[in-house]
């Protein structure tokens, strides 16, 4: 064990132990220096590389810029030069197509002033030939027209002359009117007016109050239609006038025997409540001639 005295300094030695610390520290120190000093020398080169290095890459990038503004302005002069030769080709394909514009608007004018000149020929030869139609129009108009009033003229005169036949022709019809008569018929009713020739039938059909059919009918024939009926001569006696005839009406025959010439022979049919009437103008051998008179006034037939 040591004694706790050896280390303790002496009056003689106060500064003995100060010396040995010393030593030591410095023993110590120099290393660390060296590493500090060779750290900091490492990394002083490292820096000075990497300070290297991006002077290196900033010198190229200086180079590739101005190789980039070299080209950017080589580009840039191509394209004010490719610009300008396109603008100069635009201007004059502008002029050349103004030159041929101007052509072309003299080329119409003259086209035009020479269709215009064909055009006012053609319509004043047009206004001439119009002018001489017209001037033959009327002519023909002034011609006709005085055949119009010719023909309304004698027109007029026939319209006086028919006037006067029609007043001629009422007398005459309004006289032989009077002339007819009525008769009471074979079924007792008062008959319509009596025609006996037919100048007097004639009368009665343009009085118009009835319909008449007029027949001739031969002995021995079938039953002939006359005016919606059916009539058959049965007997004819020329010197008594006197005849028998079978009447077919509504499917039911009746017989009028013996009746008179210009005697109306009626029968009624559903038809009409007035009688229709058969009257004989002439009676010869084996035959008859005259005309059914039918009311104009009929019933709607029955179902």
């Amino acid at each position: 064990m040591a004694n706790p005295t050896e280390n303790k300094p002496t009056a003689e030695q106060p500064n003995a132990p100060v010396i040995v610390k010393t030593e030591r520290r410095n023993n110590i120190a120099l290393p660390v220096i060296a590493i500090v000093a060779l750290s900091m020398l490492g990394g002083w080169w490292y820096q000075s590389s990497q300070v290297a290095a991006m002077r290196n890459e900033l010198t190229a990038t200086h180079q590739k810029m101005d190789q980039m503004r070299t080209q950017m302005e080589d580009r840039v002069v191509a394209a004010k030069n490719e610009v300008n030769d396109s603008v100069a080709r635009m201007n004059e394909e502008m002029e050349a197509a103004k030159r041929e514009s101007k052509q072309q608007v003299a080329r119409v004018q003259v086209s035009a002033r020479q269709q215009t000149g064909k055009a006012v020929a053609a319509l004043k030869a047009k206004n001439e030939e119009l002018a001489q139609d017209l001037d033959q129009v009327k002519k023909d108009s002034e011609s006709t027209m005085n055949g119009i009033r010719q023909e309304v003229g004698g027109v007029k005169t026939e319209v006086a002359t028919t006037r006067t036949d029609v007043a001629n022709t009422r007398s005459d019809l309004d006289k032989t009117i009077s002339d007819l008569r009525r008769a009471s018929g074979d079924m007792g009713v008062m008959s319509g007016l009596i025609a006996t020739n037919s100048t007097e039938l004639d009368a009665l059909k343009k009085l118009g109050e009835r319909e008449y059919f007029e027949f001739t009918l031969s002995k021995g024939s079938a039953m002939q239609k006359v005016g919606g009926v059916q009539l058959a001569l049965k007997k004819a006696d020329a010197k008594r006038n006197r005849f028998t005839l079978d009447v077919l009406a509504d499917d039911r025959k009746v017989e009028k025997k013996d009746k008179g010439v210009n005697e109306p022979v009626q029968f009624y049919t559903s038809q009409a409540r007035i009688p229709y009437e058969v009257v004989v103008n002439q009676v010869s051998k084996d035959k008859i001639t005259g005309y059914l008179s039918v009311p104009k006034v009929k019933m709607m037939a029955r179902r």
